[in-house]
């Protein structure tokens, strides 16, 4: 991927027998729903005719074409409310790799660091002095915050002064990843986020949490401001993607026979992911199950090295690196496996669990973050303690060789997977705008 070049800035706005399978999990599926367990019920979808159109304005560092949750999470909630009818703008980073014409997204001029060349950063100071005048014009509703650095502080410190409700997600937990700033001590930087975050988070109207665990840390960081948990919504894959014919023509593209034995790992090829963990658990896979194949689905710094481990480790032959994937291509990746392994203990939700959800694939987690929280443990998935190497391959191994299971959880996967779609996660984002007081302004 080349590395992003900051871009001269303007402010204009730029337009923008296969049915075998699919029969079995409709019908489990259909079975499955008359006997689902502590699903709430999903709540109807607001009525675009019921809806006052709002005006908003959401502030990211992380957007396209940059690939990770946060992006995901900003996307699909640009797509949702505008579906509703709402007028929202996104103001978001240069960048070199964009290609297609944009709909109401304003860049701004941005630069590399040298601690994380994929993601650019707007120049400090440029934001404020550029939106002060337009954002008079524009007469946001509110504003809504994904990252808290400079176009998170500009899109705060506009709203606070103009009085416009100030909503912000809190997606990562910072804390996490401060090994990527390596010209700091790390102590120096943890020391920085404990004020900061409570600094910043303190000054929002209200905050959303993709999960509970997200939640209790802001909370336990000093942050009193009312905060409502909602989880990003994942969209359900067309049910082409789980026909076996989809199935077979993914797995003929990785050189895999139908039937051989396959677990997938989707996300960021990085340290804190606990990948080379995953490595090791997956040797005592292959002694039950030695045709398994496990596939890793993404890019990052980490792959030369995983490669060199698995390596070692003597399973290179088992393990294949697909590198990045589109969204599309990553429901066909999902539903051809037969098991999703997701060991990070350090994720806000995890997007990629709710994404194998929704494909009908079972998932095996580490019980630690905001990843877990949606699975239904022994139901569409199992949920291991950290640092548990010998339950986490037993759980893989169970349900790569017991068909019957895998179905049984696929089934109810697919069940589970209609309580977090995207249209969800917008009516419960729109409570919160109503809720703050958003549009009352233009009664």
């Amino acid at each position: 991927m080349d590395k992003p070049k900051p871009v001269r800035f303007s402010l204009k706005k730029k337009l923008a027998s296969g049915e075998e399978r699919v029969s079995s999990l409709r019908s489990a599926f259909n079975r499955s729903r008359l006997k689902r367990r502590n699903i709430a019920p999903a709540e109807p979808t607001i009525e675009k005719s019921t809806v006052e159109h709002l005006k908003i304005g959401l502030f990211s560092e992380s957007f396209h074409p940059i690939q990770n949750g946060v992006t995901t999470s900003v996307l699909t909630l640009v797509s949702e409310l505008r579906s509703l009818g709402h007028h929202v703008w996104v103001f978001a980073p240069e960048h070199g790799n964009l290609n297609e014409p944009e709909t109401n997204v304003v860049r701004f001029p941005s630069f590399i660091t040298q601690f994380n060349s994929e993601y650019p950063l707007a120049y400090p100071f440029l934001p404020r002095m550029t939106l002060k005048t337009h954002l008079e014009k524009l007469k946001m509703d509110v504003v809504h915050t994904h990252t808290p650095f400079i176009l998170g502080l500009t899109g705060a410190d506009l709203a606070i002064e103009r009085g416009i409700p100030l909503i912000s997600t809190f997606h990562t937990l910072y804390s996490q990843y401060s090994h990527y700033i390596t010209f700091l001590p790390e102590a120096f930087t943890q020391g920085i986020l404990e004020n900061f975050i409570p600094w910043y988070y303190n000054r929002c109207t209200k905050i959303i949490c993709p999960s509970k665990s997200t939640s209790t840390y802001l909370k336990q960081q000093g942050v009193t401001r009312p905060i409502e948990v909602i989880p990003t919504g994942v969209p359900l894959p067309p049910i082409e993607v789980l026909t076996q014919e989809s199935r077979t023509n993914v797995r003929k593209s990785l050189g895999l026979e139908i039937d051989t034995p396959l677990a997938l790992y989707a996300g960021r090829l990085a340290p804190e992911k606990n990948l080379d963990w995953l490595l090791e658990v997956f040797v005592d896979v292959r002694r039950g199950s030695p045709l398994a194949k496990l596939a890793f689905a993404g890019s990052g710094n980490l792959m030369e090295s995983l490669q060199a481990h698995a390596s070692q480790l003597g399973i290179e032959d088992s393990v294949l690196f697909l590198g990045a994937k589109s969204r599309s291509e990553m429901d066909c990746l999902y539903a051809a496996a037969d098991v999703f392994c997701f060991p990070s203990p350090s994720e806000t939700q995890g997007l990629v669990v709710g994404e194998a959800r929704a494909a009908g694939t079972p998932v095996v987690v580490i019980d630690s973050g905001g990843a877990p929280e949606t699975v239904q443990h022994g139901e569409d998935g199992f949920r291991v303690d950290l640092g548990d190497r010998g339950t986490f391959a037993n759980r893989i191994l169970s349900l790569l060789e017991d068909h019957e299971m895998r179905e049984r959880f696929s089934a109810e996967a697919l069940a589970h997977a209609q309580n977090h779609t995207p249209e969800m996660m917008a009516q419960k984002v729109l409570e919160v705008y109503w809720s703050v007081g958003a549009g009352e302004g233009r009664k």
